[in-house]
């Protein structure tokens, strides 16, 4: 369903694709092995279900902590762009080791425990000496592991607490550092003004480009136990590619990674409403196009935050996931690609120099 044109809420560069403008031909083809090129512009209108499932929990979760959350700068989706950081490896392996260090940490104790009786339970029956000793090490094992599962969360919350504490008196260089951190690894989707920045790290500048110069992929990643999907970006002209982000992780079926994308492009497209998911619902007044349409629909502005999830899981969101799965996704057809090869670089960048704002 198309709505209004852009209004002053909107800059000129803006996307739309009853409005793509020619574009020169990429220095390679777009076809890339194991993996599939995803259509432009032919929409189904389904949203993730995984990721709306999860959200919309989360929002509820956060609502029942403080009404005004998504008030905050640390929320990072609204009318105007969707942000998400590019993956650090480093930091997640830094994560994932914590519970393996605690439970390292708490089996040292019965080991500790099982050397100390190891001396005086040698002079007694071999049987006895090796059946204390594997007493205690199994106990250890098991022990240890229950204690891991269920402290390790507080105790990551209680070390926190503590390093902030710590950590006061140098509350504004560390906020100064952690600024520019962000700002390199910073990524986002901007609705009104039709561009995307990838971050390329802390040594690159980001890499900002129109949302139409971006190729959108469906990868397949081999991992223990199958095949996997994440949704990948490709710069067309520079061949850079984007798919280590926080916006797409790895997911079970290729269905929810083209819903995603189907999400993000009913997001960029100034002539849709922005996709009724529960991140964006705080912002949905704010979008012209959008208020236009909820006015027109009716739409309750509080829908997911009041929505009773259990009941919705079992009747509408079964209905959604199946749809999800079932939909012809093969069938769309790209409105972007008759475009390609139909004006030189030179005589686009000037184009593009015209209708962009300036950085």
């Amino acid at each position: 369903m198309n709505h209004s044109g852009p209004s002053g809420d909107y800059a000129p560069g803006a996307y739309r694709p009853d409005a793509i403008p020619p574009l020169p031909t990429p220095p390679r083809a777009r076809d890339r092995f194991g993996e599939t090129l995803l259509p432009f512009g032919d929409y189904a209108h389904i949203d993730p279900h995984q990721l709306v499932l999860e959200d919309a929990e989360f929002m509820q979760h956060q609502e029942a902590q403080d009404p005004a959350f998504y008030q905050s700068d640390d929320w990072w989706w609204d009318h105007e762009r969707i942000r998400f950081l590019k993956s650090q490896l480093g930091l997640s392996v830094l994560i994932l080791a914590v519970p393996v260090i605690y439970f390292f940490a708490l089996l040292a104790i019965p080991f500790y425990f099982s050397i100390v009786i190891d001396e005086a339970l040698s002079k007694y029956n071999d049987l006895i000496y090796v059946s204390v000793i594997m007493l205690i090490l199994g106990a250890g094992v098991l022990g240890s592991l229950v204690i891991t599962v269920y402290t390790t969360q507080p105790l990551m919350i209680g070390l926190i607490h503590l390093g902030a504490f710590l950590l006061k008196p140098f509350h504004g260089f560390i906020a100064a550092r952690s600024q520019r951190y962000l700002d390199n690894r910073q990524s986002a989707f901007n609705r009104r003004t039709g561009q995307v920045r990838f971050a390329r790290g802390r040594r690159e500048p980001p890499l900002e480009a129109p949302f139409v110069e971006f190729d959108a992929y469906l990868e397949r990643v081999v991992q223990r136990g199958g095949i996997f999907y994440r949704l990948m970006f490709v710069h067309r002209y520079t061949g850079e590619l984007f798919n280590q982000t926080s916006l797409s992780g790895v997911v079970d079926h290729h269905h929810e990674v083209r819903a995603l994308w189907d999400m993000i492009q009913r997001y960029m497209d100034i002539t849709q409403p922005l996709p009724d998911v529960p991140r964006l619902e705080p912002f949905r007044a704010r979008d012209p196009v959008t208020a236009e349409y909820d006015r027109q629909t009716g739409r309750d502005p509080r829908f997911w935050r009041d929505l009773d999830l259990e009941a919705w899981q079992a009747d509408e969101g079964m209905k959604r996931s199946n749809a999800q799965a079932r939909f012809p996704w093969r069938r769309q057809r790209c409105q972007l690609t008759p475009q390609i090869g139909r004006i030189e670089m030179d005589a686009y960048r000037q184009q593009q120099a015209r209708v962009q704002p300036a950085a």
